[in-house]
């Protein structure tokens, strides 16, 4: 009977792992958060569109065949086990735990509703700061790109 509850112990605790991990992504909104996050990172192509002269309804319609390829192709019950997964690689059941707890405090509860905001504005600042430098990356994207076709009898041999 003791080899038996020896070989069980660790399935029930994997089971435990992901049962927590399981509650942790629902607390998080995670599927939520990633139809956000799919339209947030869709709207700078539909905002150049814009730009560059493309009429509102095209741009509503694209947006419409977005969506609808999103909601067609985004399996949420196949995704939600590797996230769990996800947590079960990174924290420890007694972490898990924690985190649970934590997060049914007031304080707990607002930062799984602001946190994700304020990640995405983070990323949206560093976005931003980057675009700002792109014409330069662009530049030596293309010199090495010209570097590269050049007839190799035209490349210079590395210098010693």
């Amino acid at each position: 009977m003791l080899v038996i509850a020896a070989l069980a112990a660790p399935l029930c605790r994997a089971d435990e792992s992901l049962r927590l991990a399981d509650e942790l992504v629902d607390m998080s909104g995670s599927a939520a958060s990633l139809q956000q996050n799919f339209e947030t990172n869709l709207q700078p192509s539909l905002d150049r569109m814009k730009a560059q002269g493309a009429p509102d309804e095209l741009i509503a319609k694209i947006h419409a065949v977005a969506r609808q390829f999103y909601a067609q192709n985004f399996r949420w019950s196949e995704i939600k086990p590797q996230m769990a997964k996800l947590y079960t690689d990174s924290f420890t059941e007694a972490e898990m735990r924690e985190m649970i707890a934590f997060f049914k405090t007031p304080v707990g509860a607002k930062a799984l509703a602001r946190l994700p905001g304020v990640m995405q504005d983070g990323m949206a600042l560093a976005m931003a700061q980057l675009q700002a430098s792109m014409p330069e990356f662009s530049r030596q994207v293309t010199a090495l790109i010209h570097e590269y076709q050049r007839p190799s009898s035209q490349v210079e041999p590395p210098s010693r």
